[in-house]
């Protein structure tokens, strides 16, 4: 390939089995915790209001069991001496129910929107949630049924 991924990550499944917090670096130990339990709350309020825009139960996608599971995934991008042979991230799509993504100041999220790369600017504050590959087919599976009722 002419070009890497450069980058350091931390990944780390927290749900449904969480790792003992002794197993946790302790630099991020306390931060990663109170993450975890704030998204989960999140991730159950997505999914209610998901299911409500659906015509659903808005207990729905929790009850078919889409808020057990939660990976955490830190990406660190260190500066490169030839960024020009670098990527942050190849090109791929999220094999989840959500992503919440939570940018820096830099950026350089992408999303493919009508076959061209659109940059997603950074807010402050603010998280991005993306609807992963399990979830779409959920959608797609309701949609088929609604048509075929």
């Amino acid at each position: 390939s002419p070009a890497a991924n450069w980058r350091d990550t931390f990944y780390c499944f927290m749900a449904p089995k969480s790792p003992k917090p002794e197993d946790l670096p302790s630099v991020c130990r306390d931060i990663i915790l109170e993450y975890t339990k704030q998204v989960m709350k999140l991730g159950n309020v997505l999914f209610e209001l998901l299911s409500e825009a659906l015509g659903l139960n808005p207990n729905y996608l929790n009850e078919i069991r889409c808020n057990e599971g939660h990976a955490i995934v830190c990406n660190y991008y260190p500066s490169c001496p030839e960024p020009e042979k670098t990527l942050g991230l190849t090109k791929h799509s999220d094999n989840d129910f959500i992503t919440v993504l939570l940018q820096d100041h830099i950026g350089g999220l992408q999303v493919l929107h009508e076959n061209t790369w659109v940059d997603v600017l950074p807010v402050p504050g603010a998280l991005v949630i993306n609807i992963g590959d399990l979830l779409q087919v959920i959608f797609i599976e309701i949609s088929f049924d609604a048509l075929s009722v």
